[in-house]
Parts: C-alpha cells; structure tokens; sequence
C-alpha cells in the first residue's frame, strides 16, 4: 500500500513540474496574438469596404452610408471576438484561463461627410458643350434657310438642349456622388484602422496584466501543492 501511495504522490510531482514548466511569461506572445487579430480584421473590413467601392454608381448615398456603417460596425464586433481567442489561446497554451473581458464600448458617432447638392442648372448651362449641340445645327442652317426651316429647327434645338442639360447633370450629379461615396469609405477605413490599434494597445495592457496574474496565481498553487507532497515523498524514499 506505501508503495502504491509513493508512486502516485511522485507521479502527481512530475505533472505539477510538468504543468510548472508551461507557466512561462507570454508578454510577446499575447502582444502578437491580438496584433495579428487586428490586421485580420482590418483586412477584411478592407476587402469589404472595396466592394461597397466597387458599387457605388447606382446607389443612393443613404445605401453606402449605412453599409460603410455596417462593415465598420462588424469589424469592431469580429475584431472582439478574435482578441477572446487570441487571449484564450494564449493563455491556455500555459495551462490557464482568462476569463472574458467586458466589451469594448463602441466609439463616439461620427457624421458623415455632407452629401454634395445636386448640380444647379446654371452650373450645368456654362459647360459649352451643352451649348454646342444646340447652337450647331442652327448656325449651320442660319446662312441659308429662312424663317420656315428656322423655326423648327430652333424648336428642335431647344429640345435638344434640354435633352443635353439632363443627361449633363445627371452625370455630374453620379461623378459628385461617386467622389462623396468614395471618400466616405476612405474616412470610413482610417477611422476602423485608428479605433482597431487603440483597441488593440489598450488590450495589450489589460490582457497581459490579467494573464501575468493567471500565471502567478496558477504557480503559487503548484509551489503550496509541491510543499505538501515532498514530506511524504521524502518520507516514503
């Protein structure tokens, strides 16, 4: 029976020394760990982001901004739940538990950029080439037509004036509304990317405090339990 006793109480020795030998600082490896949770993150709010890039002529600036807001939205959430695992893995590859840190709180609300006016008629009507296609045709026929043939030409270059102005300014009003789309999602990404490396540092403080603490509370148990076991191991020997 004293040797059945001896030989557990030395096998308990040799797994506490084996679960001592894990408890080594992990600093560095926690500090990478949620690093590269960041630029994971940010990469996919990135890869997102050029999507919403890729389609922005045809939608309403209400559309892109709500969408730019959802991704930055989902970027803060997906960025979380990587630092739980990178904190956790970490943390368990030396045999402790972190438990799960309160969430972030989301940042401030940041207004969107103003969404650009539609193009005035005038500005519309000082680009000469809308002039153009309708003056043309009735300077060519004004040296030698008379009133007959004015007339309904005039008429007709006043239609395609009109014509000229609207598809104009629609066209300026879709290149307006691109640039806007495309420098809120710039604005957009930079804010995710400055939010993501404070929340990143200021992890990296927290974590690896409540980690250092883990591992000297999981040491002090294995040194009291060693303490316990070595009279009765000497005894035994």
């Amino acid at each position: 029976m004293a040797d059945r006793y001896a030989d557990a109480v030395r096998a308990r020795r040799h797994e506490l020394r084996a679960q001592q030998a894990l408890l080594v600082p992990g600093r560095t490896d926690l500090r990478d760990a949620l690093a590269a949770a960041r630029t994971g993150t940010l990469a996919e709010a990135a890869a997102h982001l050029a999507d919403v890039r890729r389609a922005l002529d045809g939608h309403p600036a209400a559309a892109v901004s709500a969408a730019a807001r959802a991704i930055e939205t989902a970027a803060y959430a997906r960025w979380a739940d990587r630092a739980v695992g990178a904190e956790r893995g970490t943390a368990a590859d030396r045999g402790v538990f972190l438990p799960v840190p309160p969430d972030d709180p989301p940042p401030a609300p940041v207004p969107d950029p103003p969404i650009p006016p539609r193009a005035r008629i005038v500005e519309v009507l000082a680009d000469a080439g809308a002039w153009r296609l309708a003056v043309l045709p009735l300077a060519a026929l004004s040296g030698f037509a008379g009133p007959a043939v004015l007339l309904p030409a005039l008429g007709g270059a006043v239609l395609v004036l009109v014509a000229a102005v609207r598809a104009r300014r629609a066209g300026v009003d879709r290149a307006r509304l691109h640039r806007w789309g495309t420098d809120l999602l710039a604005v957009t990404h930079a804010r995710v990317d400055a939010e993501l490396t404070r929340r990143t540092a200021a992890r990296a403080t927290t974590a690896t405090a409540r980690l250092d603490a883990a591992l000297a509370h999981r040491r002090a148990e294995i040194d009291a339990e060693l303490t316990l076991l070595a009279p009765r191991e000497v005894a035994d020997a």
